[in-house]
């Protein structure tokens, strides 16, 4: 990853800017607005999905991940008295955990510090860093400090993982990412697709072999429902996808895209 990105650069795009083109194409919608989107994406890690990865494309690439820029490895010990934004800085691929800690360390985070005192305590727990990104999500982009938002809105995408992202939500593309083809590969499936006429047995009928691990897929989404009513259902086909790969091999479990698919006759089944 280059430790510097250009404005000018048509291969990537900050966040901040993309929020101004999109509603400059979208009259009644302010950068505003698309910046919570933004930003409850970032920290509901969709971005790390799989499904937005960039075809043909490793994805471990730094490319399939959101840039945060930040100070780099101090090499000069003169500089050492400088204030962290005035220090040298790169661009480092960042998941929405690494961006929560840089809000931690440059007490940006809404509110008061002690209030993230559990997350930002010497290596804290998985539940307490699911809780801290589940709350980041849902706190209104407008209640983050100026510093927040001016490091979030600063945050680079490669156009062709926005795009990715944009086709998965099944969001009508704006005319700057028309021109960003993906790699190489179809197109991701919009979340909200609804199946076609399916049922649960969707993969019988068409002459394959039953997935195995099926069943238990459909009693963690109803499980996950119960407790969570309002989650999206790309979420918890996603979760349900994940916690079943615990359980089972990866020849028998569906894709993360078949299950989405599935969830309305899943969820209209539930008993």
């Amino acid at each position: 990853m280059p430790a510097f990105i250009a404005p000018l650069d048509a291969e990537y795009i900050s966040l901040k800017r993309a929020a101004l083109l999109l509603a400059h194409e979208r009259p009644g919608i302010e950068p505003a607005e698309l910046m919570e989107m933004f930003k409850h994406a970032l920290f509901r890690r969709e971005f790390e999905r799989s499904e937005t990865g960039i075809a043909g494309i490793d994805p471990r690439d730094d490319r399939n991940y959101p840039q945060l820029r930040i100070e780099a490895p101090n090499l000069n010990p003169d500089l050492r008295r400088l204030p962290p934004e005035h220090q040298p800085q790169e661009y480092l691929a960042a998941t929405a955990v690494t961006i929560a800690q840089v809000l931690s360390v440059r007490d940006a985070l809404p509110g008061e510090q002690e209030t993230w005192s559990t997350f930002t305590s010497f290596l804290p727990d998985e539940a307490v860093v699911c809780n801290t990104l589940h709350d980041l999500a849902r706190i209104p982009y407008s209640a983050f400090p100026a510093a927040a938002q001016e490091i979030l809105g600063n945050i680079v995408l490669a156009k062709t993982k926005l795009r990715s992202w944009m086709l998965l939500k099944g969001y009508e593309l704006p005319s700057f990412l028309e021109e960003a083809k993906r790699a190489v590969g179809k197109e991701p499936e919009a979340e909200s697709a609804e199946p076609q006429a399916q049922n649960d047995n969707s993969d019988t009928a068409r002459g394959r072999p039953r997935k195995a691990a099926w069943g238990r897929i459909r009693q963690l989404i109803r499980q996950r429902h119960a407790a969570h009513p309002d989650e999206p259902r790309s979420v918890l086909a996603f979760d349900a996808h994940k916690l079943a790969t615990t359980e089972f091999d990866e020849n028998d479990l569906p894709s993360v895209g078949s299950i989405t698919r599935q969830i309305k006759s899943i969820l209209a089944t539930e008993v």
